[in-house]
Order: C-alpha cells, then structure tokens, then sequence
C-alpha cells in the first residue's frame, strides 16, 4: 500500500519546488525512481530549470516527458510510464494512479487555497486506510 508523506513549509509555490528538488536528490542518492507530476506544462518546465540548478553541486539527471521512463521524469500529463517509485504530487488534484506508488509526497505551503487542497487530501487518504506521515518543516529555520 502507498506510504503518504506531507510537507508543511513556510514560503509559497517556489518554496515547494525547492523543497521537491531537494526530496528529489535525497530519493535519487537512495536509487528510488522519481515522478515529479506537476498540472501543467509551465511548471513542469520550471521545475526542469530548477533541478538543474537548485544546488550548484547537485547532479539529477532527468527529462520532462509524456511517459515517463527515465529515473527522474517531470510529467504533466495522465500518464505514469512505468514509475512505481516515489511519486512527488506538485499538482492541485491527486492522480488517479497514485496508488501504484510505493511513496506519494504532497507538499503543503502557505496559501489557503492549497491549505484547504491538502486537508481535502489528507482526509482522502485517510478514509482508505492509506499508512500517512506528516512532517512540520515550517518551524525549521
């Protein structure tokens, strides 16, 4: 069954990319396959430009693709390719095929909007008995 983890942070939709290149090198050193879904092609490209160069001494070789095949992908689309890994949802609804994750990420920042998202998603998650973890990053300095 999937694990879900939620990220709480201080900052906004910038910070959760940043936060996402991070939990993504950290998956990458432990040989996980990454899906880095996003809701649109923008942000999928603005997350490509930020892998790149999040950390000047970083090193995450990835692609943004349609099916997703690399070990690190960026996907924007109804596809999963054959990711199975560890899922980062950086999109405002949760995909249906979430579950064939081992380890869905969602991360939740300060806008209300999303704040609201989040509960919604987390009392999803809940209700189907999915194993939930929740990590309070906004007090971290």
């Amino acid at each position: 069954m999937t694990s879900i983890n939620f990220y709480k942070i201080n900052g906004g939709f910038h910070e959760s990319l940043m936060l996402a290149c991070q939990l993504t090198e950290k998956a990458f050193q432990q040989d996980l396959q990454v899906l880095l879904h996003t809701g649109d092609e923008d942000v999928s490209r603005q997350l490509d430009d930020l892998l790149w160069s999040f950390r000047p001494t970083a090193f995450l070789p990835h692609a943004i693709e349609s099916k997703p095949v690399s070990a690190i992908a960026i996907n924007h689309d109804d596809d999963p390719g054959e990711h199975h890994g560890l899922l980062i949802n950086l999109s405002q609804e949760t995909p249906g095929w979430f579950s064939r994750f081992e380890k869905a990420i969602e991360i939740v920042y300060d806008d209300q909007r999303i704040i609201e998202l989040k509960r919604e998603r987390f009392s999803f998650y809940k209700h189907r008995g999915y194993p939930l973890n929740f990590h309070d990053l906004s007090n971290k300095k």
